[in-house]
């Protein structure tokens, strides 16, 4: 686990925002689908380039803590992933932003981003997508980060989980075939249990997104 790291008398806060190849926690759209989540080197690229991304404290856009263009945010991007550095204003909220990442309660980092390009997968019956580039727009430092090993935490909502048209593609042939396969076990006289057509249903399910 990496901390958050405050000093107070300089009024900085500083800590990695996203971290590369690392398993998150599950994850939900905002209509209840379930993922987990993987960010490769290099997704951030564009965005650093050419993006005037922001700090807020838990991605409230009323809780502004720094801009890149303003030099009081500051990002650099390594092998391990995006480390941030943030100026914190001398404002109300500012000066409570510090205290709480001081006590712990503030103990992680977030973004936010739209435009994914993702891969999908299964991998033991969990949805695994890949983003192999985004549109980063802002961090925020948060309560309740979403990746054990870093301070990382994610915003989701529908909009942001974009499949690739291959990917749906793929997803109409397998609720097709699954359509098929839940037909075929309906006539067959040696299943009688749910578990066990759940069972057929998730090996095809793993075996076809490999």
């Amino acid at each position: 686990m990496m901390d958050v790291k405050v000093d107070k008398t300089q009024r900085i806060i500083e800590g990695r925002a996203v971290v590369y190849n690392s398993m998150s926690n599950e994850l939900r759209t905002s209509s209840g689908d379930k993922f987990r989540e993987i960010i490769q080197p290099g997704a951030l690229t564009d965005s650093l380039a050419n993006n005037d991304i922001l700090a807020y404290k838990e991605h409230n856009p009323a809780m502004l803590l720094g801009r890149k263009s303003a030099g009081t945010l500051m990002l650099e991007d390594r092998n391990d992933g995006l480390y941030v550095r943030i100026n914190v204003p001398d404002t109300s909220y500012g000066q409570d932003t510090l205290v709480s990442a001081e006590r712990g309660d503030l103990k992680g980092f977030s973004f936010g981003f739209n435009s994914p390009k993702t891969k999908s997968y299964s991998r033991s019956g969990e949805k695994i997508r890949e983003i192999s580039s985004l549109n980063l727009r802002e961090v925020s430092i948060v309560s309740n980060p979403a990746y054990n090993e870093t301070t990382l935490s994610v915003v989701r909502s529908e909009d942001f989980v974009e499949e690739t048209k291959e990917e749906t593609e793929r997803s109409v042939v397998i609720a097709e075939a699954l359509k098929k396969i839940t037909d075929m076990m309906e006539k067959k006289d040696d299943i009688k249990d749910d578990s066990k057509e759940y069972e057929y249903r998730f090996k095809f399910i793993s075996l076809t997104h490999k």
